[in-house]
């Protein structure tokens, strides 16, 4: 029995494959659809999310689907790695091994070519050719050799010897053989025998292969009326695709790009009838499926968006497993969504309402204006084609989206209920409740939003559902000055990646004291001590860093290794050699012991600056600093804390008149190095002007020429 659900799929890649995904945000991390990437989005459906995610999520629960989400950490306590956006490590998965790729073969064929005497090395060597076919070359595979193998052999009428003549005809065709090498190979078959059918199908093929579609729909017409079933069906099932590629040969520009306005309208028009043609007669055909996905190609390159809305809700409906859902979905977002992405709409499709309800949220984004596309008079009226659908929470919940795109918190507020239960799985129920608690951040009702998201945290029960919740608490707690609840003993805010935003950004100095030896483990002490110690530094409470850098004695076993990088406490035993060649500097501790004796210590203050310059020690808010929902909101400050600003450090000892020449000119010549070589300053603090600058270099030059720092400078930018 051929194998039909292959080159199903291929054929309906064809589709997926057309242009770049448009409902994305994302550019630079993984393909949406490959396995190891997984969802970004939050896990509601909100306008904020990309389309494909909402889809997913929406079209998953109602098939129960799992979802590709990422897994909880072993603990979340000691791990910043759960958080909502791209991970980089999604991308660091192996690509399947060679042996796995190469895994591409095929018994039945195999079998097949034995049976009719071909040489099976030579259907190994072209079967390698398959990966990337694309357009109308997907059926010139091993599946598609395959299906006529079949054909062949199932076919009384034929001799052994036409079967084989046949078959290494197809295979000529599969490896590129013309329609004149076709013909001359098959020359002596017998007039009257009914190989010459196969012979019209092979050189049809050639022809559709070739371009020559004209040829390719008489031959392909010729056999639709064939008393051999094989030949009948695949005839029809042909001619649809000869229109259809027929209406996009003047579509593609110069370098692939598709331009659906010259779409030939009249052959896909054609190909539509020919599509519905093959789906009455052989409903569960060969290639239905293939011609139901050719349906949504045909309807948008017609570009009828309700009648194509309309197939897409019911193939996701249809979705058999998760995968497949989501290479729909990913179709889906090249069509369709590239239609829609810039010019949302705004009305319903009574026949396609999930699919319009994802479309109007994306129509709530704001647009140039900072406004959502979607407006309550277009809302209002598409109501009605949602109640008669029997999809009225779909329409409510864009009521409150909208109603929270315009700030109408108090609307929010009174129409909905908090929950005394949330089920496992309602995804749209949990986004109403998310939206009751942003509202309340909205009217900074902080109290009650905190009461509101700690009640949601103990009702919900999804691990991802928690984390997210967790972030909204943190942040209701930082706008309400409720950091030190965020790290109280029995704390709802447990997720690690959270805690440690708040400790760089917003902890003061006696809570990261507290946490620095009793936080919850050694992550989150590590995190709390190197953010203290460098704010010592950068703040310059030279004795309390002598005192708190004792607290390292807290933290057994040092916490080392990439996913703490930024908080290497290691960095603190910085004992001076890196410093510049020809500038000795004693270690850290005993420069900032100095430094707590004698703060305005030239040479001490160019080595805490030579500290900075080669360890780039600071608090680094870009490492956990993304997909942490409206926390980021909550933490930002105009000045970040633990950023330092070395060039501060160069001034002070230009402007001392007790500093040695020695370290006077090295600072005029780090002070100037700040700005090497693109202009902009690398040392932190405030940008000096150019003059200033050109004044340092030629203080340097003419003060201390004998220097080996002014002799070394030949520039200053």
């Amino acid at each position: 029995m051929a194998r039909k659900t292959p080159l199903t799929l291929a054929l309906c890649a064809l589709l997926a494959s057309a242009p770049q995904a448009f409902a994305s945000f994302d550019i630079e991390d993984c393909t949406w659809s490959s396995e190891n990437c997984l969802l970004k989005g939050v896990p509601v459906l909100t306008p904020g999310n990309d389309t494909r995610d909402n889809l997913l999520r929406l079209f998953s629960e109602a098939k129960s689907f799992a979802l590709p989400v990422q897994s909880m950490p072993a603990d979340i306590t000691r791990s910043r790695d759960y958080y909502f956006a791209y991970h980089p490590q999604w991308d660091a998965v192996s690509a399947p091994s060679a042996s796995t790729a190469t895994s591409s073969e095929n018994p039945t064929l195999t079998q097949q070519a034995t049976a009719l005497q071909l040489d099976p090395a030579e259907i190994a060597r072209l079967s390698e050719n398959d990966s990337g076919l694309e357009n109308r070359y997907v059926s010139n595979s091993s599946d598609g050799v395959s299906q006529f193998f079949t054909a062949l052999i199932n076919d009384a009428t034929l001799t052994p010897e036409q079967r084989h003549a046949l078959a290494q005809a197809r295979m000529a065709i599969w490896g590129g053989a013309t329609t004149g090498q076709v013909s001359e190979a098959l020359v002596t078959l017998p007039a009257d025998s009914s190989a010459l059918l196969y012979k019209t199908y092979l050189t049809g093929a050639t022809y559709f292969y070739t371009e020559d579609y004209k040829s390719a729909e008489q031959d392909f017409t010729a056999l639709v009326n064939s008393k051999n079933p094989w030949l009948e069906e695949t005839a029809q099932y042909m001619l649809m695709r000869t229109a259809l590629n027929k209406s996009t040969q003047h579509s593609t520009g110069e370098y692939g790009d598709f331009d659906i306005s010259k779409v030939d309208q009249q052959f896909a028009n054609q190909a539509q009838e020919a599509a519905q043609r093959y789906l009455q007669r052989w409903p569960q055909g060969l290639y239905a499926d293939s011609a139901r996905g050719m349906l949504r190609r045909i309807n948008w390159y017609q570009q009828a968006w309700p009648q194509l809305a309309a197939l897409y809700e019911q193939t996701f409906q249809q979705a058999k497993d998760p995968d497949a859902l989501r290479r729909l979905v990913t179709e889906y977002d090249n069509v369709y969504g590239m239609r829609f992405y810039n010019a949302p709409f705004t009305e319903a499709f009574p026949d396609a309402l999930q699919v319009s309800y994802i479309e109007l949220l994306r129509a709530l984004r704001p647009n140039s204006d900072k406004k959502p596309t979607l407006t309550q008079a277009f809302l209002d009226s598409s109501k009605p084609a949602f109640e008669k659908g029997g999809k009225a929470p779909l329409w409510r919940n864009l009521q409150l989206n909208l109603w929270m795109a315009t700030g109408n918190y108090a609307a929010i507020v009174q129409a909905i209920t908090p929950a005394k239960q949330l089920p496992a799985h309602d995804i749209l129920a949990f986004s109403e409740q998310v939206l009751y608690g942003e509202a309340l951040m909205g009217q900074q009702q902080w109290q009650a939003a905190r009461d509101f998201w700690q009640q949601l945290l103990k009702l919900s029960q999804d691990n991802e559902q928690q984390q997210y919740l967790q972030a909204k608490l943190a942040a209701t707690l930082v706008f309400n000055n409720e950091i030190n609840a965020i790290f109280a003993p029995q704390s709802p805010v447990t997720n690690l990646r959270f805690r440690s935003r708040v400790l760089k950004t917003q902890a003061p100095l006696e809570l990261l004291r507290q946490q620095a030896p009793q936080g919850t483990n050694n992550e989150e002490r590590t995190i709390a001590l190197h953010t203290l110690l460098v704010r010592d530094l950068t703040e310059n409470r030279f004795s309390d860093w002598l005192t708190d850098i004792k607290l390292v004695k807290a933290i057994t076993p040092p916490v080392i290794g990439e996913s703490f990088d930024d908080v290497n406490l290691s960095v603190f035993d910085w004992n001076g050699s890196a410093a510049d060649t020809g500038y000795v500097c004693r270690g850290l501790s005993e420069t900032v012991g100095v430094l707590s004796k004698k703060a305005n210590d030239a040479h001490a203050l160019n080595c805490l600056g030579e500290f900075f310059r080669t360890t780039q020690t600071h608090v680094d808010l870009w490492k956990d600093g993304s997909g942490n929902d409206v926390l980021e909101a909550a933490i930002d400050r105009k000045h970040p804390y633990g950023q330092f600003d070395r060039q501060s450090y160069y001034q002070q000892v230009i402007a001392s008149p007790k500093a040695e020449p020695e370290d006077k000119s090295y600072a005029l010549y780090r002070a100037i190095m700040c700005y090497s070589p693109s202009g902009m300053n690398e040392c932190g603090g405030e940008e000096i002007d150019k003059v200033q600058r050109k004044g340092w270099f030629t203080q340097l030059k003419t003060e201390y020429p004998g220097s080996p720092w002014a002799q070394k400078l030949k520039y200053y930018w």
